[in-house]
Parts: structure tokens; sequence; C-alpha cells
């Protein structure tokens, strides 16, 4: 049954919370307010991408096999990625959460379950995803027009909070289930 164990991923999702806010945030009197900002930022886009994880399903053939992991793939110059790497290992649903951060995209070609797009490679998107195998990827962006270029989540930011919105054909078209609960949070892209 999926997404039946809530109570659990609550809790996980709670301690993972509070130990990147206090674990990974040191203060010091060099630090300035925007540096701040900016760690808490990039801690929300690791919780956003830890927490979609979590909401979206993935169809037996996305795996080679029932012990085969659940591959997060963190493609290009991704400045939040050791936030991710604290949840390298964990168990998300029946599957482990492998984190691999790469800039080599034959290390990405092999197969990602959810892959994000470092801003350096946000001008070729349309070619990226042209290329790309990407039948069963959660592809996440930070961009304007992400989602529309291909994408299927793209995380805005707007004056006060990160925002995301999903591209529900794209899911549709990549084979993957995405809870009700998480589309209710997002707007919703019917396009392509």
């Amino acid at each position: 049954m999926p997404f039946r164990d809530n109570k659990w991923r609550r809790l996980v999702w709670n301690i993972l919370l509070l130990s990147i806010v206090l674990g990974n945030i040191t203060t010091t009197s060099a630090a300035t307010r925007s540096d701040l900002d900016l760690a808490k930022e990039y801690q929300v886009k690791a919780l956003f991408l830890y927490n979609f994880a979590n909401f979206v399903e993935w169809p037996s053939d996305a795996f080679s096999d029932q012990s085969s992991p659940l591959k997060m793939c963190l493609y290009g110059a991704v400045p939040f990625g050791e936030f991710l790497d604290i949840v390298n290992g964990v168990q998300v649903r029946d599957r482990t959460l492998e984190v691999i951060r790469t800039t080599d995209y034959s290390k990405i070609q092999s197969g990602c379950h959810i892959l994000f797009v470092g801003i350096e490679h946000h001008d070729q998107l349309e070619q990226f995803f042209k290329d790309l195998n990407h039948l069963f990827v959660l592809s996440i962006g930070n961009i304007q027009d992400f989602a529309r270029k291909g994408g299927v989540v793209n995380i805005l930011r707007t004056s006060d909070q990160q925002q995301f919105e999903i591209n529900l054909t794209k899911a549709i078209e990549n084979g993957l289930l995405i809870s009700s609960d998480l589309l209710s949070l997002a707007r919703i892209i019917n396009d392509r």
C-alpha cells in the first residue's frame, strides 16, 4: 500500500530537518546574514528533493531487482548537495537511497530515478532531455520554465518562500506516480 507509513516518514523528516538546522549551520562572527539566508535556501532545496523521493512511486520496471537502490543524481554544480549527503543510505519505503553527485554525464546515463540538473547545464536542457533516456526519471530543476522544457519538477523562489511546479503530463509519460498530497501543494503544468 503506497504512502502508508506517514507517521514514520514524518518522524524521519523532522529528524532530518532538525539535524540540518542544528548540525550543519554554524554561525560565526564572520558569517553574514546573506550567507545564512543562502545556507537556509540550500537546506530547503535539499529537503524538497528528499521529500519528493518519499512522495513519488516508480514502477518495478524502473529497478533491475528488489534490492536495487533508489538513485538520486545531482548532475553538475549543485551547491546544496552536501545537505543531501546525510540521507545517503537511508530507507525510502523499500529501497535504499543512493545519492550520486557528479559532473560526468556518463554516470547519469546508466540511470537515475531522481535527477537534479545543475545550473551550468540549463542552457542545454532541450538537447539534454532529447539525449537522455528519462523514462522513470523524476527530473528536477530550479530555473524559469524548467518544467515546460522537459523537466518534471521545478523549484521556484518567490519573494518570501520556495514553491514548486509539476509537469504532470511529463511525470505520467515518465511512468511516475505522484502522491496526491504532493500534487495538492504544487502548481500543476499539463503541457510539454
